[in-house]
């Protein structure tokens, strides 16, 4: 697991030395801010694609526990001939 520190950089320093600000950001994430809120981060791409991959999955685990809730629950159900053939799917 990593954990990852946030540096944090003013907008007019992030301009002033945008070659630095980049580098920085392949490292680790760079939070940049304006008038001293975060406004956006920089980071890494392969980086980026982990975590919105993660986020991703973590929304889908939340969506699967909330059905299987529902279901626990007594909520109806719908079996897979009943829904395939609704959808017009040949199932093999």
């Amino acid at each position: 697991m990593h954990i990852f520190g946030m540096n944090t950089v003013a907008a007019t320093y992030a301009r002033q030395n945008w070659a630095e600000t980049m580098e920085l950001a392949k490292l680790e994430p760079i939070t940049i801010t304006d008038h001293s809120r975060p406004a956006v981060v920089m980071m890494n791409p392969k980086l980026a694609a982990k975590a919105l991959q993660a986020l991703e999955d973590a929304i889908d685990v939340a969506a699967a526990i909330k059905a299987m809730a529902s279901i626990d629950a007594g909520a109806p159900t719908v079996a897979l001939e009943a829904l395939a053939k609704e959808l017009g799917i040949a199932l093999e």
